[in-house]
């Protein structure tokens, strides 16, 4: 969970690899909204806790507005940064407001003994109250990294107008009494201590907790501070906390500001063994009305430090007219002098295997995203295409060595048959660089990279060095740990001539390096290629393919390079052009269909890459057949899409 205290992380983005302190982000968990359709506008926000009273003092809670046209399981999801463990603490309780009775449901979902949701333990009893509610997990043990709140699950659903639910301290313990002490702090919603500092009776300057007006830029973040800056405040007008930093290591205070004027912004660290130290930001401010991270040098101190202060709009003296709002986030010490800059992905997507199974129809279907970086929520996120096979978003105003993590879906949905990596299964990762960069995936990374590897032990078998009545053929490469695995890589064959297997789950455009043997052995007399000598080589290609040898390259009686011997057929599956690669000429290139019947020939094709247009070809599957001009044959199956 992102916690509001003093969080050690490594960040990749900053120099040196060094362990950055995030002093405050100002996020809460992510908590992903259970919608009912576009007629349901229900909505979740940090606020400042309306009924500060009873067993909730807080200052801080979460605002539900539930909408009537809403669903009995509104409420939120969450896949925890950190999850929760109920082999020993079997209890979690929420604080819950209500102005009106109703169900309330928690589940936990992810773990190895099994997803379970469960009613509180006692019903609601009371509206216009904070109540601890507590859910009985003593079923379930192990580590949970999913849950799901349900504060108001009234099956069906009777509303006639919008509510306002709050909830607040969601806590693990293994105590089923209300009101108990916290094992685990799932979430709390509180900030770390922001102290004003006044100016007198006159000023009325507060800090709070608010949605980020601005998101974007360096900032896509969900809440920040919003300082509403009081005319009649104090040059010196900002926070101080007791939230302890060391500036043994990192040396750089960073804070995100947005202003709608410009005036000089300060920092300070207090009650160090080394001196207290009140600075200017090292580049001046010279926009308004944007984000952007101005850093502090604190390189000629040292020491743990038990105080900070942060003033962002010193001017000194303060010469306002009218009260102003500045907004600040992501408060962190690292040692990098170098200010955030903003960031863009690019999240490409091959859908074309997917379309070959029939799963996904680029005629109406959609591809779109949803990660850590919209809430989980692709509603804006669709993706693009221009040739119905690769689709593609670009994802702007990152900030680099932050983690992406996302899945893409298919019309939006969470349905194991359309979403990535169903069941539980897990997100994309990837850390964000500085400047553009492209991330290539093939959708639920099912590319249909399959190889088919024949290899013709004929002229061996002529020369007595293979024996298909005792002998087998195995194939070692770096795809198989080169012939660990080997047990598990026997070639077969049906007439003591051609010996194959075929290889799945190889990736797309990857180099395979590989030597075929005889009886799994090494030795010059029966590996290939001996003394050293090269590796077979095979770049995958997408979909279904056939690589055809003759074993060592040795074709007793033929003199001329074999046609199908490293045979390359791409893409498959095909949109138009079917291009095959030939090492020599071939007699007849045919397109058949599943019947047999003969849809496409072309003669005499030389060595070489022929394509052939399959423009005309309605969507489905064919066979191309191959005939070399010394009487050999390759058939394979492709995918017209």
């Amino acid at each position: 969970m992102k916690r509001i205290l003093l969080v050690l992380l490594i960040l990749v983005a900053f120099t040196g690899l060094t362990r950055a302190q995030v002093v405050a982000d100002y996020e809460p968990i992510t908590m992903n909204l259970m919608l009912g359709g576009s007629n349901d506008l229900s909505t979740m926000t940090v606020v400042p806790n309306p009924d500060q009273s009873g067993i909730n003092t807080s200052f801080y809670c979460v605002k539900y507005e539930r909408d009537m046209d809403g669903v009995p399981w509104g409420g939120f999801w969450c896949p925890l940064p950190t999850p929760i463990d109920v082999t020993v603490n079997k209890y979690v309780h929420v604080k819950v407001w209500k102005p009106r009775i109703s169900p309330i449901k928690f589940k936990i979902e992810g773990g190895a003994a099994g997803t379970y949701e469960t009613a509180s333990m006692t019903p609601q009893n009371t509206t216009g109250v904070w109540e601890d509610m507590v859910f009985d997990f003593t079923s379930k043990t192990g580590t949970y990294p999913t849950i799901a709140f349900f504060p108001d699950f009234e099956d069906p659903l009777t509303l006639t107008n919008d509510i306002v639910i709050y909830f607040d301290d969601i806590i693990v313990n293994n105590d089923p009494n209300p009101n108990t002490p916290a094992v685990t702090v799932i979430e709390d919603y509180e900030i770390m201590p922001l102290n004003s500092m006044l100016g007198g009776a006159n000023d009325s300057s507060y800090m709070t907790v608010v949605p980020n007006p601005d998101a974007g830029g360096i900032n896509p973040s969900k809440y920040v501070i919003k300082f509403h800056r009081d005319k009649d405040g104090v040059p010196w007008g900002g926070f101080w906390s007791t939230t302890p930093v060391d500036v043994t290591t990192n040396k750089y205070m960073h804070v995100k500001v947005w202003k709608p004027r410009i005036s000089p912004i300060r920092f300070k660290i207090e009650g160090g063994a080394a001196g207290t130290l009140e600075i200017a930001s090292m580049s001046p401010q010279t926009v308004t009305g944007e984000w952007v991270d101005y850093v502090f040098d604190f390189s000629t101190k040292t020491g743990p430090y038990p105080i900070i202060a942060f003033m962002p709009d010193f001017e000194d003296p303060l010469t306002l007219t009218s009260d102003i709002d500045i907004y600040f986030d992501d408060i962190i010490l690292n040692n990098d002098p170098n200010p955030a800059v903003a960031n863009s992905v690019t999240l490409n997507v091959n859908m074309s295997y997917w379309t070959g199974l029939g799963i996904f129809d680029p005629t109406s279907d959609f591809v779109d995203v949803a990660g850590n970086f919209n809430g989980w929520n692709g509603a804006d996120y669709h993706l693009t295409t221009t040739d119905n096979t690769i689709y593609s978003i670009t994802l702007n105003d990152l900030i680099a060595g932050n983690t992406l993590e996302w899945k893409f879906r298919i019309n939006g949905s969470w349905d194991d048959a359309t979403c990535e990596f169903p069941s539980g299964g897990p997100n994309r990762t990837y850390v964000i660089p500085a400047g553009a960069s492209t991330y290539n995936a093939w959708y639920n990374n099912d590319s249909l990279s399959t190889v088919t590897f024949e290899v013709n032990m004929w002229g061996y078998a002529i020369l007595g060095i293979f024996n298909p009545a005792a002998d087998f053929v195995d194939i070692a490469g770096n795809f198989n740990g080169w012939g660990a695995q080997s047990a598990n890589y026997h070639l077969t064959t049906t007439d003591d001539s051609i010996y194959s297997i075929t290889v799945d789950s190889l990736a797309f455009n990857s180099l395979i390096e590989f030597k075929f043997r005889i009886n799994g052995s090494w030795s010059d007399l029966t590996c290939e290629f001996p003394n050293g000598g090269p590796n077979r080589t095979y770049t995958v290609p997408a979909g279904l393919s056939v690589y055809s040898a003759w074993y060592n390259n040795q074709i007793v009686g033929i003199t001329e390079p074999s046609a199908l011997e490293g045979i390359r057929i791409y893409p498959n599956p095909v949109a138009d052009v079917l291009n095959i690669d030939l090492n020599a000429g071939v007699q007849s290139v045919t397109i058949l269909n599943t019947l047999g019947q003969t849809l496409r020939s072309s003669q005499n094709l030389p060595a070489g890459t022929s394509s052939i247009d399959l423009s005309n070809l309605e969507a489905g599957m064919y066979l191309v057949n191959i005939l070399g001009n010394n009487g050999e044959q390759l058939t394979v199956k492709f995918i017209r899409n």
